[in-house]
């Protein structure tokens, strides 16, 4: 941002007489009618006025709270197509860039030093622990934090989470001075209501101690494609760039969520932040600083979103809402329990669920060893099924599909056996099915989404032999078949129209 500093000239003084035959007049000086209008003052005003005194007590208690988190990297190149997740975050500028921003790069990958604005806030001001978002601080060679007082210390990261973009960094000075500054108090986000009046506090390109005030917009805003785990606080306070990992606040001046994404076609505000709610920050803070780790629970299911072609196809009440259980891991806890694949999952410890995030969420924060109630609808008739909660396992990273030549063509798909060569190929973890090797433009299996690679397991719940099989278990159907699909590791259900 550009600031232009204010500039006056100065004025050539010519005093303008008026001359008359006896004396010299000095022109009259104008001064501004008295008003006999009292200042606004009904009780409507005085409701603003106090609105207007609560924020600011808010901002001013906020604003000891709050850090600003500057971080720096070494950037010694990368590989040819890979994306700089540092860059991706903060852009071409940052501290360590200059007054100018980073320099261009040149043909040849250069080691260079690189850097990053956030901000964050104290959540124990004894021993200097500094909540922020995981996407702030990692990768960073060095981490500087600068207080509301003004000083400036180095922080080392204690631990960090990017399923849940959370984490936690120390004051490496544990004598550092602590004057004029506060710890927050995190609020109870369940508490948290559409309307409520939000404070957000930040640095938004750079811009310290800088806030702003709107209304809670949305809760239990799923994942969004930001993180694995979370449902967010949608609020309309203005969040920016350099927000990232600042403080929600509500008017009691606790803090009910960390603002940590915009959604933006500009890459600005557009008056829709998102913040990660206080509750799930502080279960997640307190085993980063325990553990510097998380442990999620676990029990082994993959989960898909239904929609009323799947709950038709599935004969399930039109009212139906929870997520479908589109695979359960081999001698996971879920198979252990008696979960199946095509069950829906419609309530979690007696709290119903009405999305995959939710059930996401919900099983990911609890502790393993401990025991869940899971309320299922199989073949449209309810069953409870206790689970008992495991640890998650390292994930497995999807590989892309490829084209390969076809050889059948059914309902508009190209199919053919599974061989170990393509299994590899197309990293699946299923010994037998047919792989779907092209689909026809424009017709039923590309409008539901199949895509060349997938592996087609069954039709209606029994298992796939060959073409010949697909194509009568399919033709069976009547109006509809419910093909179960796995893609690269991940499974889900397809509804088919038998045209």
């Amino acid at each position: 941002m550009k600031f232009v500093s204010a500039f006056f000239i100065k004025p050539v003084i010519i005093p303008l007489l008026l001359i008359t035959s006896a004396t010299l007049h000095a022109a009259p000086t104008y001064t501004f009618p008295s008003s006999q209008e009292k200042p606004l003052n009904d009780e409507n005003i005085q409701a603003l006025q106090k609105i207007s005194k609560g924020v600011s007590s808010v901002a001013r208690y906020a604003a000891k709270t709050v850090a600003f988190v500057s971080v720096y990297k070494t950037n010694r190149g990368l590989p040819p197509g890979m994306v700089d997740p540092f860059e991706f975050f903060f852009g071409q500028n940052g501290p360590g860039a200059g007054r100018g921003g980073r320099q261009q790069r040149q043909a040849e990958p250069q080691e260079r030093r690189e850097g990053g604005l956030g901000s964050g806030f104290i959540i124990d001001l004894n021993l200097g622990y500094i909540m922020t978002n995981n996407h702030v601080v990692q990768d960073a060679d060095e981490i500087q934090i600068k207080l509301a007082n003004g000083k400036t210390h180095e922080a080392k990261i204690i631990g960090r989470d990017p399923n849940t973009d959370i984490a936690i960094v120390q004051i490496s000075d544990k004598n550092f001075d602590r004057t004029g500054l506060a710890q927050v108090i995190l609020g109870n986000s369940d508490e948290v209501n559409v309307g409520d009046f939000a404070v957000a506090v930040g640095a938004p390109y750079g811009l310290e101690a800088s806030v702003s005030f709107g209304i809670i917009s949305a809760l239990a805003r799923g994942s969004l494609h930001i993180t694995q785990m979370g449902n967010f606080i949608q609020t309309d306070a203005a969040i920016n760039p350099g927000n990232s990992g600042g403080p929600l606040l509500n008017t009691s001046g606790q803090v009910i969520g960390m603002n940590s994404a915009i959604y933006s076609k500009s890459g600005g505000y557009n008056g829709i932040g998102f913040a990660v709610p206080s509750n799930l920050a502080r279960t997640i803070g307190q085993q980063l600083i325990s553990s510097g780790k998380v442990s999620r629970g676990y029990i082994g299911v993959g989960l898909q979103p239904i929609d009323p072609e799947l709950i038709n196809s599935l004969n399930l009440p039109k009212d139906t809402l929870g997520t479908l259980v589109a695979r359960v891991a081999a001698q996971g806890p879920a198979a252990k329990a008696g979960i199946e694949p095509g069950d829906v999952i419609t309530a979690i410890n007696k709290q119903a669920v009405h999305d995959e995030s939710e059930a996401i969420n919900a099983i990911g924060l609890m502790q393993p060893g401990s025991s869940v109630n899971i309320s299922v609808l199989r073949n449209g008739k309810p069953r409870e099924i206790v689970a008992k909660i495991g640890d998650y396992p390292s994930e497995n990273v999807a590989m892309p599909t490829k084209n390969v030549k076809s050889q059948d063509f059914s309902f508009g798909l190209s199919l053919q056996k599974l061989t170990p060569a393509t299994r590899e190929q197309y990293n699946l973890d299923s010994k037998n099915g047919l792989l779907v090797s092209a689909v026809a433009k424009g017709g039923e299996s590309e409008r539901v989404g199949i895509q060349p690679g997938d592996l087609i397991l069954a039709v209606n719940g029994k298992p796939i032999v060959d073409t010949a099989n697909f194509n009568a278990l399919v033709k069976q159907s009547g109006a509809r078949a419910l093909l179960r699909i796995e893609r690269a590791g991940q499974y889900f259900f397809v509804p088919l129209k038998n045209q």
